[in-house]
């Protein structure tokens, strides 16, 4: 206390008017107990603050002074402030405020330093039941005129007005019973400025602070009776919810029957029969309830309330379900069809709105409209352009939202399925670019001629592109934030279950494409400075999503994301990783990483290319597949031509008399396929010459050395029967060609090969069963 005592002579030498004077009492608090200050000074300065608010008359430092009161009521722990001085101050502030020839723009200072006494007082109770409580009736009605005279008005201060919202508000909940008779009047003046109907020029703060006041308005009623005047007034904004939309679709679009029909409205006043006249204030009507919904939602009741669930749905899939391809009547105006294509955007923003705040309040009881929501919401979410970035940013996040309250497991896999879908193509413009180059090369190096090869030789103009505007086209804002939806709602659908292996590594593959071509994006690419990093930090969280997937780790891509990431040290990361990662010994890549880098299959070649990634896979591809073809040995391929592909029966002769002639059938194994090479025809099977009759012969006195030696066989065959010598030396070679490609055979299935993969070797494996 030693150093805010000297802070108050200071205080008393400055003019209420000056600058630093409130900023010196808001920093120092030097009332925040006046029992420890010096009296005379505290006194010095309160006469004077006295003196200058109990004046007649409004001046410039008469406001300044209402502001000083209001800082020194809300810092006095004591009360001792308001036990001296704020019973004179009460009543001047509430006379000036009920006063007819008081300006509306000199109300705000005074309003706000009443409404901080009334709610100050609750904690001194005597000061409260002397002075508070008397004046509570008057000021109520004071209140209420008061915001009627400002309506009222050509050209309405909105600011005042503002202010006056609050105040009511503040003051209802703090003592409501006191505004119960003015009620009725409150809700007619609350209505009219949701409903825009003093002027179409009402701010939002306004109407927002309206739909405040008016979903609060309820606790008036009293604590038994305020639940059934809260579903009134529920049920008076959903019928004017359904008043609004049957204005914009009427004689415009033809819409189906409504499954849950609205209340009938009293508030809202009739629509003029001009559609051109109907259609914008209908649009206000349905944002001004909107956002009374909204309010009324998420005020805390003090008992359960009845939430009509039904028609707040009806009324949301109402808004989404007017399309681009809604069908239109056939007598309706250009005009008219151009305003209500332009009016989309906010239909569907109030029907998103809606469906959001209904979730949030009801929770499981939403969950059976559930299905009902996503197959609109998922289905508007398909049609809307890749252009209205600012519509596919609301749907996106609002799928966030039912995704956090309704895990996708409770979902049919259609639905994280289709949304997967439409966020990966959301990410199309981080990787537009790179396609269109890798196609343009590929067309300057398939060029022929003279012209062509300049044209490749010109490929170096897309390093200067930016200097002559040829560069990459810089995101705009609204794209920007549509890519980070998208990527926020992206690790939310990677744990749906039964989801398509094939799509969940291709979301895999574009996340770490983007991931590791962010820092080569050039800065004009972002609008702003910290974007780029706004997008890698929630890439990283969706790569650092997929490694909790348990099904993932399968799939080979785990220890790929690890090393990009570097996350092995990351709190986060190293429980997931622990019980499934143990440390390599090994500097070499896992198996798993090299078989993630495999050639992708036909299922998720085709989600690629519907999802328009498929110029830059397609080149990617003819590329690999030329690499492939050179890189064959020729050996190899001439020693697959001559082989049968049907079983050879190999005659050898026996070199004991007891036993009977040996047909070995010796089975040759399936070539090594080849890529890009052409099915190799079959040759005739090898048909031998007919052999003369075997003579017996007697066994010998000496036991034979070897059993399996096809040397000693032969040659003693050879030697005793010379009339079969050339068909022996004939078998003898096909025997040694057999033997040969055994042994090269198994020499290569003793090393391990990588897959490719290709779909080229798989066909001809299966195209040389058949024939065998």
């Amino acid at each position: 206390m030693a150093e805010a005592t000297p802070i108050l002579p200071l205080l008393s030498s400055l003019p209420l008017t000056h600058p630093s004077l409130l900023p010196l009492l808001q920093s120092h608090t030097p009332l925040a107990r006046p029992s420890t200050q010096s009296q005379s000074q505290l006194t010095k300065l309160l006469n004077r603050l006295n003196t200058v608010l109990l004046s007649r008359d409004d001046s410039s430092e008469k406001r300044a002074a209402s502001e000083v009161a209001k800082a020194m009521v809300e810092q006095d722990q004591e009360g001792w402030v308001l036990a001296e001085w704020g019973k004179g101050w009460v009543g001047g502030c509430l006379g000036w405020i009920a006063s007819t020839s008081s300006s509306i723009a000199s109300i705000p200072p005074y309003l706000e330093l009443l409404t901080t006494i009334v709610l100050t007082a609750p904690h001194f109770p005597s000061f409260e039941r002397q002075t508070v409580h008397p004046i509570m009736g008057k000021l109520s009605v004071s209140l209420g005129k008061l915001l009627e005279r400002s309506l009222s008005e050509s050209q309405p201060e909105w600011d005042v007005i503002c202010t006056i919202l609050e105040s009511i508000q503040s003051l209802v909940l703090q003592s409501p019973a006191n505004f119960r008779p003015s009620t009725p009047a409150f809700k007619t003046n609350l209505f009219a400025l949701l409903l825009m109907l003093p002027t179409p020029s009402i701010p939002p703060q306004i109407r927002q602070q309206s739909a405040k006041l008016l979903a609060a308005i309820h606790v008036t009623s009293g604590k038994a009776q305020s639940p059934a005047a809260w579903t009134a007034d529920m049920k008076q904004i959903l019928g004017g919810l359904g008043k609004a939309l049957g204005g914009i679709t009427s004689d415009a679009w033809e819409e189906d029957p409504v499954t849950v029909p609205p209340p009938a409205s009293t508030s809202t006043p009739d629509l003029p029969a001009d559609p051109l006249q109907r259609l914008p204030i209908a649009l206000d009507w349905l944002e001004g309830l909107t956002q009374a919904t909204l309010e009324m939602l998420s005020f805390p009741t003090s008992r359960p309330v009845a939430i009509p669930v039904a028609g707040l749905v009806s009324a949301g899939l109402r808004c989404l379900s007017l399309t681009l391809d809604t069908p239109t009547v056939p007598y309706i105006m250009p005009q008219h069809h151009a305003f209500l294509i332009a009016s989309l955007p906010r239909i569907w923003a109030a029907g998103t709105q809606l469906l959001a705040a209904v979730a949030l309040a009801t929770g499981d009881h939403l969950f059976p409209h559930l299905s009902n929501i996503f197959d609109h919401s998922v289905w508007l979410l398909e049609r809307i352009p890749q252009s209205m970035c600012e519509s596919r940013t609301l749907l996106l996040r609002f799928h966030s939202l039912l995704l956090t309250l309704y895990p996708p497991s409770l979902l049919p896999v259609e639905y994280p399925t289709r949304l997967l879908r439409s966020c990966l193509s959301s990410l199309s413009p981080l990787l537009g670019d790179k396609r269109d180059s890798v196609a343009a090369a590929s067309k300057n190096e398939s060029g022929g001629g003279k012209r062509g090869k300049k044209r490749a030789r010109g490929a170096e103009d897309g390093l200067v592109g930016d200097l002559e505007g040829k560069g990459r086209r810089g995101l705009p804002q609204s794209e920007l934030e549509c890519i980070v939806s998208a990527l926020s709602l992206t690790p939310l659908l990677h744990t749906a279950s039964l989801l398509a292996p094939s799509l969940l590594t291709l979301s895999v593959r574009l996340h770490l494409s983007i991931y590791l071509g962010l820092p080569s994006l050039s800065t004009s690419t972002f609008p702003e400075v910290g974007a780029r990093e706004d997008v890698r930090v929630v890439t990283r969280k969706v790569l650092e999503k997929v490694l909790s997937i348990g099904e993932g780790w399968s799939k080979g891509y785990e220890s790929v994301i690890v090393s990009v990431l570097d996350a092995a040290s990351q709190p986060s990361i190293r429980p997931t990783l622990h019980p499934k990662l143990p440390p390599m010994i090994r500097h070499q890549p896992a198996l798993s990483e090299l078989h993630f880098f495999a050639k992708e299959t036909d299922e998720e070649k085709k989600v690629r290319k519907e999802l328009g990634f498929g110029l830059e896979g397609e080149v990617v591809d003819g590329e690999e597949m030329e690499m492939g073809e050179d890189q064959v040995p020729a050996k190899r391929v001439a020693a697959v031509a001559p082989v049968a592909q049907v079983p050879v029966q190999v005659v050898a002769q026996p070199q004991f008399a007891q036993t009977a002639p040996v047909v070995a059938p010796v089975v040759v194994q399936q070539p090594a396929p080849v890529a890009l090479q052409a099915p190799t025809t079959a040759p005739a099977p090898i048909t031998l010459a007919p052999q003369p009759p075997i003579p017996t012969f007697q066994p010998p006195t000496q036991p034979a050395e070897s059993f399996i030696s096809f040397t000693n066989t032969t040659t003693t065959s050879s030697s005793t029967n010379p009339s079969a010598s050339a068909s022996t030396q004939t078998q003898k070679k096909v025997v040694e060609t057999v033997s040969e490609r055994m042994q090269v055979d198994d020499d290569d299935e003793a090393l391990p090969e990588m897959d490719s993969g290709s779909e080229d070797e798989l066909e001809l494996d299966d195209d040389e069963e058949e024939d065998e």
